[in-house]
Protein backbone atom coordinates (compact mmCIF):
# COMPACT_ATOMS: atom_id res chain seq x y z
CA UNK A 1 0.00 0.00 0.00
CA UNK A 2 2.77 2.48 0.92
CA UNK A 3 4.65 1.68 -2.31
CA UNK A 4 1.45 2.24 -4.29
CA UNK A 5 0.92 5.67 -2.71
CA UNK A 6 4.57 6.56 -3.36
CA UNK A 7 4.16 5.57 -7.03
CA UNK A 8 1.07 7.76 -7.37
CA UNK A 9 2.85 10.75 -5.81
CA UNK A 10 5.84 10.22 -8.08
CA UNK A 11 3.66 9.93 -11.19
CA UNK A 12 1.67 13.03 -10.26
CA UNK A 13 4.85 14.97 -9.55
CA UNK A 14 6.35 13.99 -12.91
CA UNK A 15 3.14 14.93 -14.69
CA UNK A 16 3.11 18.36 -13.01
CA UNK A 17 6.75 18.98 -13.90
CA UNK A 18 6.14 17.98 -17.51
CA UNK A 19 3.40 20.65 -17.62
CA UNK A 20 5.48 23.34 -15.91
CA UNK A 21 4.22 26.03 -18.29
CA UNK A 22 0.93 25.64 -16.42
CA UNK A 23 2.63 25.94 -13.01
CA UNK A 24 0.34 28.75 -11.88
CA UNK A 25 -2.80 26.73 -12.56
CA UNK A 26 -1.30 23.58 -11.05
CA UNK A 27 -0.30 25.37 -7.83
CA UNK A 28 -3.66 27.14 -7.61
CA UNK A 29 -5.37 23.74 -7.92
CA UNK A 30 -2.95 22.25 -5.35
CA UNK A 31 -3.82 25.09 -2.95
CA UNK A 32 -7.58 24.66 -3.40
CA UNK A 33 -7.35 20.91 -2.86
CA UNK A 34 -5.02 21.35 0.13
CA UNK A 35 -7.40 23.80 1.79
CA UNK A 36 -10.47 21.64 1.15
CA UNK A 37 -8.86 18.35 2.21
CA UNK A 38 -9.17 16.66 5.57
CA UNK A 39 -6.52 17.43 8.14
CA UNK A 40 -4.97 13.94 7.86
CA UNK A 41 -4.44 14.33 4.09
CA UNK A 42 -2.61 17.64 4.17
CA UNK A 43 0.84 16.21 4.92
CA UNK A 44 0.58 14.19 1.68
CA UNK A 45 -0.04 17.43 -0.21
CA UNK A 46 3.07 18.92 1.38
CA UNK A 47 5.16 15.91 0.33
CA UNK A 48 3.82 16.26 -3.23
CA UNK A 49 4.74 19.96 -3.30
CA UNK A 50 8.20 19.16 -1.98
CA UNK A 51 8.73 16.51 -4.65
CA UNK A 52 7.64 18.91 -7.39
CA UNK A 53 9.91 21.65 -6.04
CA UNK A 54 12.96 19.42 -5.63
CA UNK A 55 12.66 17.84 -9.07
CA UNK A 56 11.58 20.87 -11.09
CA UNK A 57 14.37 23.26 -10.04
CA UNK A 58 16.71 21.92 -12.72
CA UNK A 59 14.18 22.66 -15.45
CA UNK A 60 13.16 26.15 -14.37
CA UNK A 61 11.82 28.26 -11.54
CA UNK A 62 8.13 28.21 -12.49
CA UNK A 63 7.07 26.05 -9.55
CA UNK A 64 9.32 27.80 -7.05
CA UNK A 65 7.83 31.14 -8.08
CA UNK A 66 4.28 29.84 -7.63
CA UNK A 67 4.68 27.62 -4.57
CA UNK A 68 6.42 30.30 -2.52
CA UNK A 69 3.11 32.18 -2.56
CA UNK A 70 1.12 29.39 -0.88
CA UNK A 71 3.49 26.87 0.70
CA UNK A 72 4.57 28.82 3.80
CA UNK A 73 0.94 29.26 4.84
CA UNK A 74 0.20 25.59 4.18
CA UNK A 75 3.22 24.50 6.22
CA UNK A 76 2.22 26.82 9.05
CA UNK A 77 -1.34 25.50 9.05
CA UNK A 78 -0.23 21.87 9.36
CA UNK A 79 2.35 22.80 11.99
CA UNK A 80 -0.18 24.76 14.07
CA UNK A 81 -3.16 22.42 13.67
CA UNK A 82 -1.62 19.03 13.02
CA UNK A 83 -0.77 16.19 15.34
CA UNK A 84 2.79 15.40 16.44
CA UNK A 85 3.61 13.43 13.29
CA UNK A 86 2.36 16.33 11.16
CA UNK A 87 4.55 18.77 13.08
CA UNK A 88 7.58 16.54 12.60
CA UNK A 89 6.86 16.20 8.87
CA UNK A 90 6.59 19.98 8.54
CA UNK A 91 9.84 20.49 10.47
CA UNK A 92 11.63 18.04 8.14
CA UNK A 93 10.22 19.73 5.05
CA UNK A 94 11.10 23.21 6.31
CA UNK A 95 14.69 22.12 6.95
CA UNK A 96 14.87 20.55 3.51
CA UNK A 97 13.48 23.67 1.89
CA UNK A 98 15.88 25.89 3.86
CA UNK A 99 18.83 23.91 2.55
CA UNK A 100 17.63 23.25 -1.01
CA UNK A 101 15.20 25.98 -1.98
CA UNK A 102 16.00 29.14 -3.76
CA UNK A 103 16.51 32.24 -1.62
CA UNK A 104 13.01 33.58 -2.26
CA UNK A 105 11.39 30.49 -0.75
CA UNK A 106 13.84 30.28 2.15
CA UNK A 107 13.29 33.92 3.12
CA UNK A 108 9.52 33.46 3.05
CA UNK A 109 9.75 30.29 5.15
CA UNK A 110 12.00 32.01 7.68
CA UNK A 111 9.18 34.47 8.42
CA UNK A 112 7.07 31.51 9.64
CA UNK A 113 9.65 29.11 11.03
CA UNK A 114 12.85 29.91 12.84
CA UNK A 115 15.78 27.71 11.91
CA UNK A 116 15.52 26.15 15.38
CA UNK A 117 12.42 24.30 14.12
CA UNK A 118 14.84 22.00 12.29
CA UNK A 119 15.94 20.63 15.65
CA UNK A 120 12.53 18.97 16.01
CA UNK A 121 13.54 16.42 13.40
CA UNK A 122 16.54 15.11 15.39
Amino acid sequence: MILFIFDIKLALSKWCISHRKKAKQIVETWDKLFNSSQKEQRVSFLYLANDILQNSRRKGSEFVNEFWKVLPGALKYVYDHGDESGKKAVARLVCLLFTCAEKKMAINLHMFFPLEACQLTL
